[in-house]
């Protein structure tokens, strides 16, 4: 039967250095299945053990049907997949031991990846063959609800700082299902080219990685519960490219831990580059949080289309899990079709009481958004800071966008938006609150309406309106709360087509607006 695998085997071989055509381990030498009627589970073992024992190559798996549980990798290795290579994962415990692993932004025993290992170095996973799991079999294994609840207890345990029993830890670990793909404080991870379809958790999951890449994937694990695309977890260098997205939940995600286990581990994800992508449904399409315990800095994400995705770009935490999350850049995206904002940002991901200002209170500052279309998208841009600490150093550039509603910002400080074309359905373009140090340059909508404002202004202070464009129509453009009238500085505005450039009104235009403390009115 092996005649039948030469010509890939040939062509893999052209492909590589002649050193490395005498690493080649084909997985069909090992007893591999190719027509899926048993496991190969021991097979691809056996393959990769003979590719430890040379010091390291490639594990190839032909074009054929293939069963496994677990694979775990080695250092210097790669695991091709040939053109027409299938694996499909089973939903079977005993294939997926527990290991020491992060759940969730909690560290824990949790069940091995499909495809992982644990302190590697220049490992891949490459070639044009695909991988596939089904979320639903994975859910039903852990469909009893004292599961969760186990997992619940071990939790407040852990944000308590108390003991955990053996038996409270067991019985929270009964709850977590296995990560498709998870490299573990490894370095120097290329995963290149694969097919993923469906998955049982996270898809990528690179937790205390360095130096990684991620490019040319195709990840559909649409419909499915919490299968994110990538997460990357309390990692560094990690660039994301060329790749398209249908997932069941955040298709590109960044997190550094979560609540009191995240603080103490404290180690941030930073310096990530996102581009090249293409997002389909799923929830955000570029996500940081919510688990940002040990912060997340220095992250670029370009060129990105987000076609009916929850939310585009989403910044979310919460009081209680810390982190301070800066120097972020999002530039070049088209938002289309979002039941939710097209751009979040917020710090009340859970509706967690206030708090004094501590290590548990997150910091957002120095956020920088550009030349973003949004389409047909529920609100265009929602930023919600706290009182405590407001969001700080945002910039919206280059903005141009039609949705049911507007901007709806408060608890910002330092706030700038520049160039930013809002047509909403209905409602003000423009709302803003409890902020300080506004540079509001460039405002505009091309659908105002009579009775209602372009920019509504409450409790904000040193605000600066320049550049800013009133067509015909406009009633009132910008409007203000009692004596804050003097609050505000213009400067070579273009408000002719108002009938009033700006007025000082009575009135709560916040109240049909949803807020942490309000649900949106029906």
């Amino acid at each position: 039967m092996r005649h039948k695998f030469l010509p890939a085997l040939l062509l893999v071989c052209l492909a590589l250095p002649l050193a490395a055509q005498s690493t080649l381990f084909n997985v069909m030498d090992y007893g591999a299945k190719r027509d899926g009627s048993a496991s190969s589970t021991s097979a691809f073992k056996a393959a990769i053990a003979a590719c430890a024992k040379a010091g390291g190559g490639t594990v190839f798996v032909p074009a054929g049907q293939y069963t496994s549980g677990a694979i775990q990798l080695v250092s210097h290795m790669t695991l091709h997949l040939d053109a027409g290579a299938t694996i499909r994962f089973v939903a079977n415990r005993d294939e997926y031991p527990m290991v020491q692993s992060r759940f969730e932004g909690v560290e824990t025993r949790a069940p091995a990846a499909m495809i992982g290992g644990y302190k590697l170095e220049d490992i891949a996973i490459t070639g044009r063959g695909t991988i596939v799991a089904d979320n639903a079999e994975w859910r039903r294994l852990v469909a009893d609800p004292s599961y969760r609840a186990g997992w619940t207890a071990l939790l407040g345990l852990l944000e308590k700082k108390q003991p955990v029993p053996d038996e409270v830890r067991k019985a929270g670990e009964m709850s977590l299902r296995a990560d498709f793909i998870r490299p573990v404080e490894s370095k120097n991870v290329l995963i290149e080219g694969i097919h993923i379809m469906g998955g049982p958790m996270w898809v990528l999951h690179i937790l205390y990685c360095e130096n990684v890449v991620i490019r040319n994937v195709i990840v559909e694990s649409f419909p499915g519960a919490n299968t994110d695309g990538v997460d990357v977890d309390s990692s560094r260098n990690v660039r994301i490219s060329d790749s398209y997205f249908d997932t069941g939940d955040d298709a590109i995600c960044l997190k550094s831990g979560k609540d009191a286990d995240g603080l103490r581990v404290n180690r941030p994800t930073e310096d990530v580059a996102i581009t090249n992508c293409t997002i389909h449904r799923g929830h955000g399409a570029v996500v940081l949080g919510s688990e940002t315990s040990g912060g997340i800095r220095n992250v670029v994400a370009s060129n990105i289309v987000a076609q009916g995705t929850d939310r585009g770009i989403r910044i979310k935490s919460t009081r209680g899990r810390g982190g301070l999350l800066e120097n972020l850049r999002f530039d070049n995206w088209v938002i289309e079709d979002t039941p939710n904002p097209a751009i979040e940002v917020t710090n009340y991901y859970t509706r967690a009481p206030e708090e004094p200002v501590s290590v548990r209170t997150p910091v957002f500052r120095n956020i920088a958004i550009s030349n973003i279309t949004i389409n047909r998208c529920r609100t265009a841009v929602s930023v919600e800071g706290l009182p405590e600490m407001p969001v700080e150093g945002l910039r919206l550039t280059d903005v141009i966008a039609s949705a049911k509603e507007g901007l709806h910002a408060f608890n910002t400080k330092g706030m700038e938006l520049h160039n930013v074309r809002i047509n909403p359905d209905g409602g003000i373009p423009f709302l803003i609150r409890d902020s300080a140090e506004l540079d509001l340059d460039g405002l505009q909508t091309r659908n105002p309406k009579a009775d209602v404002p372009v920019v509504r202004l409450d409790k904000s202070k040193g605000v600066t309106l320049r550049n800013s464009v009133a067509w015909p129509g406009t009633g009132v453009f910008l409007s203000v709360a009692p004596e804050m009238k003097s609050s505000v500085t213009l400067v070579n505005n273009s408000l002719g087509g108002a009938s009033t450039a700006i007025k000082e009104e009575q009135s709560d235009p916040w109240k049909s607006i949803p807020t942490p403390d309000r649900p949106r009115q029906q």
